[in-house]
């Protein structure tokens, strides 16, 4: 089945049980951009609980943007504050170790456009959970696809969800409990090569 999806920033685990599930995924990068969606944001598990990590965006609300224009704002050290906070999120987890340095990579790449830092991210975790599936980029917006599993709400900030994730061990799990739903991050460093069958 094809599904539509919205590229995002390391998107959450049932968004990446959809994608790896299909067997062709268009992404829409034609709808207007809104703040506040994980298009630039995921949600980690830090020693306190769940952290959010935020991609500063240059963003108008008198000029409507198309997510594919939208710039990160790069003068804040945004890249170096993740980078240490997932650090120190997944520094003690199994497989952190087997992943940093492609990761680090990532972070120490300098990238003015939102959506190519997604696409760079999205491929890397293609190359982790070692995975290839049809893609393509929408050329223009449309409220309703035909023969396509329509996602794009997905992409909403809400850190409730009704679907609750398989438990899988994680770092901070005998403190605060099981968290639901984080990023993808999550899962592939506690669980490594496993990640794919938990996904499927």
């Amino acid at each position: 089945m094809n599904i539509l999806l919205n590229p995002t920033y390391f998107a959450n685990i049932l968004h990446w049980c959809a994608l790896v599930k299909s067997n062709q995924v268009s992404f829409e990068v034609c709808d207007s951009y809104q703040k506040q969606t994980y298009r630039n944001r995921t949600h980690i598990y830090s020693a306190n609980g769940t952290l959010a990590l935020s991609i500063p965006v240059v963003y108008s609300q008198n000029n409507r943007q198309m997510y594919r224009d939208i710039e990160i704002y790069n003068n804040d050290k945004w890249q170096n504050v993740h980078w240490k906070s997932l650090i120190s999120a997944y520094g003690a987890s199994p497989f952190f170790e087997f992943y940093k340095d492609s990761l680090e990579k990532i972070y120490l790449k300098k990238y003015t456009d939102l959506t190519k830092f997604n696409f760079d991210i999205i491929n890397l975790i293609f190359e982790w959970i070692e995975i290839e599936i049809k893609s393509e980029l929408s050329k223009g917006y449309n409220i309703w696809y035909e023969n396509s599993l329509d996602l794009r709400k997905n992409i909403e900030n809400k850190r409730c969800t009704s679907s609750e994730n398989i438990r899988y061990r994680q770092v901070f799990s005998n403190k605060n409990g099981f968290l639901n739903d984080l990023s993808i991050m999550d899962l592939i460093f506690n669980e490594g090569p496993n990640s794919i069958s938990y996904l499927k």
